[in-house]
């Protein structure tokens, strides 16, 4: 890791409302700086772009800070910590950095941070955890690590909701159908356990009544009201069938019964019960029935009552106890079936009222990592809508809704990276422009001062021309004078004579206007055809005996100097145009410098537009 230094140890606070705004590349290269990191960092703008963002660390930060950072970073996800940054002159100063991807159509292209000033709380707290990371790395990456939380979201969520409601209601359902089987169960084991053998016992003891009626019966025929017809009639025989038919279904009864007790008190009292009825058979019922068959209705009445009656009460009485005992023993189990189908009712509610609560709390578990989320990501796009930049969106939560406030927050930096960049542009478009209205200013007043120059120029230059036309005219008149031998001409070298010191003038008049003013393009130099017009006019000027003496040389230096004063005047002429052309030149640099000035005047009123819309955020 690289190593700044050196550190001084002394810290370098900053104002709440400064935020230090910085954008990079992703090799973290700062491409961007606002004023504030630059007045906090100490490094000019010019020492921070190009260079990479470790310049500004301090050697106290540990490395699997920025390890974690980078790593968080380059998954696409945000990142926030309190840093420790070291200053040009050594002094550090902590911030509390949020960092975001810049994605271009899924790809990361760069990075960029806003640094607020923290709480001392959460300066105290980093200290802290970084000089324990300084020997124990491994502390830091746990408190950065978001274990099986990470992992939960609305995709994963819906799914094992379903399924954990299905399974739920399968749960439930199970345990319905099993509570219903176990009562059904319990209430079949309490009838065919219980009520079947009571059931059996009163039907054996039915028949044994029964066996006691049809022997009644058959003697009550023999020695009743119809006696005289007994003999004759069948039933007595019918009702010894009855007799026979009964003790076997009491014998089929019975071995149906025994077999299924296991009931130890049960058995002897079916025991003490199966012996009376013995004794009730063989004593009392069989002899009857030898009696009557054999006709002796005597025998047989007296077995009726001596010993029937007697062994079958005794017989009741066995049954009695015997029902008696399987009665008490149905109510108790019918007591235990009850409590066990209580049982399984309580655990039913108790079941539907725990699958309630766990719904309960399982819908408050999703809201709270969802709705919850969605809601505070609603509230900071309303803010972001009014505004409102400054409130610090938390990205903590999983799932899409994290993902959401993740979005949130970018979305709020990135806004507030652009407001950073589009005031200082503002700024530099202000400062710009009003240096360029300086330079323009001055231009115009050069502009105005040389198109007035050019046309002083312009006259002179006309003046010029005027003369050498003259004196192309008095050239000619004098050198029809000579050829004639007229005496006018001393008035017409007089004439010429006075018209060539304005001629000779203009040169030096016009240096005179352009030897103080700003460069301009070369003129034509109107004096040089003065040169041979000069020893003309020393000619001309000689004794007129001269010209006399010799009148052919005379004559030809009147037409030279005609034919220069000529050319000289055509030379004007072309200078005078090209003057022309330079002021109109100067008109349309003049009207061009016009045309920038309103654009730079429409250019500023759009930075003060920048401004107003950079103070509607906050």
């Amino acid at each position: 890791m690289k190593m700044n230094l050196p550190v001084t140890g002394q810290e370098q606070r900053f104002s709440a409302e400064k935020n230090m705004v910085t954008k990079t590349n992703t090799k973290g290269i700062i491409t961007f700086a606002n004023k504030d990191f630059v007045e906090v960092s100490g490094f000019s703008e010019e020492e921070l772009l190009g260079k990479n963002h470790n310049l500004i660390r301090h050697p106290d930060m540990p490395p699997i800070a920025f390890e974690i950072m980078w790593k968080t970073l380059k998954s696409g996800l945000p990142w926030r910590g309190i840093v420790k940054n070291r200053c040009k002159n050594g002094d550090h100063y902590w911030v509390d950095a949020r960092i975001v991807p810049i994605k271009k159509k899924g790809q990361i292209t760069g990075y960029m941070s806003v640094r607020t000033c923290p709480s001392r709380d959460d300066v105290a707290a980093a200290e802290v955890a970084y000089q324990n990371a300084q020997i124990a790395p491994e502390t830091i990456e746990e408190n950065f690590s978001s274990g099986w939380k990470k992992h939960i979201s609305i995709k994963n969520g819906i799914p094992l909701w379903i399924v954990f409601v299905t399974l739920l209601m399968i749960g439930g359902g199970i345990l319905g159908v099993t509570g219903l089987k176990l009562s059904k169960a319990d209430i079949q084991a309490l009838y065919y356990e219980e009520m079947v053998p009571v059931q059996t016992i009163r039907r054996i003891n039915f028949l044994m009544a029964d066996n006691r009626t049809q022997v009644a019966l058959a003697l009550n025929f023999k020695f009743g009201a119809y006696s005289d017809v007994a003999i004759n009639n069948p039933s007595t025989h019918n009702q010894m069938q009855v007799v026979a038919h009964n003790k076997s279904e009491i014998d089929r009864l019975w071995a149906t019964y025994i077999a299924n007790v296991k009931d130890t008190n049960e058995k002897n009292l079916a025991n003490a019960y199966i012996q009376a009825r013995g004794r009730y058979v063989n004593e009392g019922l069989l002899q009857a029935i030898e009696a009557i068959e054999a006709e002796d209705y005597l025998q047989a009445q007296d077995v009726f009552f001596n010993q029937i009656n007697p062994l079958y009460d005794i017989a009741n009485d066995h049954a009695s106890s015997l029902l008696t005992y399987l009665s008490e023993r149905a109510n108790a189990k019918l007591v235990d079936v009850t409590a066990r189908e209580d049982l399984i009712f309580k655990l039913a509610v108790a079941g539907i009222t725990l699958s309630c609560l766990v719904l309960v709390v399982a819908g408050i578990f999703f809201f709270r990592i969802t709705a919850r989320p969605l809601e505070k990501a609603v509230l900071a796009l309303e803010q972001i809508a009014e505004g409102n930049l400054s409130n610090n969106v938390d990205p903590s939560g999983y799932g899409e809704p994290g993902r959401v406030m993740t979005a949130v927050m970018a979305t709020q930096m990135h806004l507030k990276v652009m407001i950073h960049e589009i005031q200082q542009s503002s700024e530099s478009i202000h400062k710009q422009c009003n240096h360029l209205n300086q330079l323009m200013m001055n231009l115009a007043e050069h502009s105005d001062e040389q198109h007035d120059r050019i046309c002083q120029t312009v006259d002179v230059v006309n003046a010029s021309r005027t003369a050498m036309s003259a004196i192309a005219g008095h050239m000619d008149s004098l050198l029809e004078a000579v050829h004639a031998g007229d005496d006018t001409l001393p008035a017409t070298t007089t004439q010429t004579e006075e018209s060539t010191p304005a001629f000779e003038l203009m040169p030096s008049e016009l240096l005179a206007m352009f030897e103080d003013d700003l460069p301009q393009p070369p003129l034509p130099a109107p004096a040089a055809p003065d040169a041979p017009a000069a020893p003309a006019l020393a000619e001309a000027r000689t004794p007129q005996g001269a010209q006399a003496a010799a009148p052919t040389d005379l004559g030809q230096q009147v037409q030279i100097v005609a034919s220069e004063a000529r050319s000289q005047s055509l030379s004007v002429e072309e200078v005078s145009c090209q003057l022309h052309q330079m002021a109109r030149l100067v008109v349309q640099n003049r009207e061009d410098v016009q045309g920038a000035w309103a654009a730079s005047q429409r250019l500023e009123k759009t930075a003060r537009e920048l401004d107003e819309l950079v103070k509607y955020f906050d």
